[in-house]
């Protein structure tokens, strides 16, 4: 059930396609109440009868609009990490924020709020019970609609420092997948290749037949640092003497040349990330 709920989930940050989605929950809520009649508004008579109820629409469309942006920061705040465990807390967090200007305008434009004498006690254990009995099903009931278009217009994100990278060689069964950040660097050995990568708080490597050329055309973010090293400049930890004699540190004793040719670019690469 955990790694269910960690499962990754579509997420839409676009201001436009989260205004498009407000409009159409507000348009299915609008004639959800004006045709079916809930919170007994089927026995609700006034001169504006429709419009009335379709002010519940344009409620939570507003309200969806303002709820989006405030997800969209904490979207950006998870570093684009959106589960649906997250998805889940939205849906929870909007429902119970949109039921409280649902219940005022219910309770201005057909209960008659200002002319009825309201305590403060009275009013909350109406709106509690409003909740339970009326906002609740009627959300469970839009709870179908809100998945779909979240998902038809939300992207799936998947954080750099998760994303799988694939290296093969060139017999066959040569395959390895690597998460990105834990690539550590590549080393040409006469027609094989050593794949020196960070497992189980250590570092493997594994050697395929292969050029150094073909697995920088898999992996492009590689750069040179020597004519038989490539390396992954996100899994450098520092860099050790001048020019002339440069050696690259990942930690775990592990060190390998930067060359001359190469020193400038990798050392700019490194002023470059964030």
């Amino acid at each position: 059930m955990i790694k269910f709920l960690d499962k990754a989930n579509p997420f839409n940050s676009s201001y436009k396609n989260q205004l498009l989605i407000a409009l159409v929950l507000g348009c299915i809520l609008a004639l959800i109440m004006i045709f079916l009649g809930p919170f007994d508004t089927d026995r609700f008579e006034s001169s504006y009868k429709y419009p009335i109820l379709a002010g519940f629409g344009v409620l939570l469309s507003l309200f969806y609009l303002i709820h989006s942006r405030l997800e969209t920061w904490w979207y950006r705040h998870l570093n684009t990490r959106w589960t649906i465990k997250h998805e889940m807390a939205a849906f929870i967090s909007f429902v119970i924020t949109v039921s409280i200007p649902i219940h005022f305008y219910n309770q201005v434009f057909l209960n008659d709020f200002f002319i009825q004498d309201y305590g403060v006690n009275e009013y909350i254990e109406h709106g509690l019970w409003f909740f339970r009995s009326s906002i609740i099903p009627i959300m469970l009931v839009m709870l179908p609609f809100f998945i779909y278009f979240r998902n038809k217009f939300g992207k799936l994100h998947v954080p750099e420092s998760l994303k799988e990278i694939e290296l093969v060689g060139a017999n066959r069964g040569e395959r390895i997948k690597i998460q990105k950040h834990k690539l550590l660097f590549v080393k040409s050995s006469e027609n094989y290749v050593e794949i020196f990568y960070e497992e189980d708080n250590g570092v493997q490597h594994t050697i395929f037949r292969n050029t150094l050329t073909a697995i920088n055309e898999q992996v492009p973010f590689l750069r040179h640092c020597h004519r038989s090293y490539l390396v992954n400049t996100s899994s450098i930890k520092q860099i050790k003497g001048n020019s002339q004699n440069a050696k690259i540190n990942f930690g775990y004793d592990l060190e390998i040349p930067l060359s001359n040719t190469y020193y400038k670019n990798v050392k700019s690469s490194l002023l470059v990330q964030p």
